[in-house]
This record gives structure tokens, sequence and C-alpha cells, in this order.
């Protein structure tokens, strides 16, 4: 049942593609199903130079904004405010571990300051 289903719907699509008097243009494989390759530069302007829907002026200025996109996007950059979140971000992070971090200390001083008052009463006492 399966095969005669594909074989009406494989007609069907044929004929259609037939009947607007167009032949889909054949394109290039990038990678299989889940793995997608983008395609180089060359190959993207040979598939832009197969278009038939374009005109020449068309393809002229696509390829020049891709050429221009391309070389342009390499250069990345960032102002002032950029920066500044960045710095705030820092900051924020290193105070919370400065806290901690003093947190720590306190408690850790705080046990030794009670166990040496500890260890005292306890030779205070020996020698009573």
């Amino acid at each position: 049942m399966e095969n005669v289903i594909e074989d009406i719907i494989s007609e069907s699509t044929a004929g259609d593609a037939a009947d607007m008097g167009q032949d889909l243009p054949k394109m290039p494989s990038f990678g299989g199903a889940g793995n997608f390759k983008m395609p180089s530069m060359e190959e993207f302007i040979k598939m832009l130079e197969n278009m038939d829907n374009l005109s020449d002026e068309e393809k002229e200025q696509l390829k020049l904004d891709v050429m221009k996109n391309s070389m342009g996007s390499r250069k990345m950059e960032a102002g002032l405010s950029d920066y500044m979140v960045f710095l705030v971000m820092v900051l924020l992070i290193a105070s919370v571990f400065v806290f901690f971090g003093y947190k720590l200390y306190l408690s850790l001083t705080e046990k030794e300051r009670k166990l040496q008052e500890k260890q005292k009463a306890k030779q205070s006492k020996k020698k009573k």
C-alpha cells in the first residue's frame, strides 16, 4: 500500500514540475540530513550563477554584497558600553568571591579562638 501512495505522490510532483515548464535546479549536497556543512564562497557563487530567476545585475549586486559582508564580518568592534558591562560583571563576580572568602576567614578564626579559649579553660582547671 505504501508503494502505491509513494508512486502516486512522485507522479503528481513530477507532473507538476513538468507542467510549469521549469526544471528544478540541482542543488549540491552539503552533508547528510543532520550533517550540514556551510558552502564555500566558490560553491555559493556557482549556485548564484545557476539561478535563472535573477537578472545579471541582481546576481552581481548579490555577489558584491556577499563578498563585502564576508570580508567585513571578521572585524568586530566593541564600544565603551561593552567594556563597562564586562567590567561590572567581573567586579560583581569578584565581590561575591571576596564576600564568601571573608565569611570563611571569620568563621575559621572564630573557631580557632574558641578552641584556644577552651584549651586555656582546661589548663586552668587542671592547675587548680
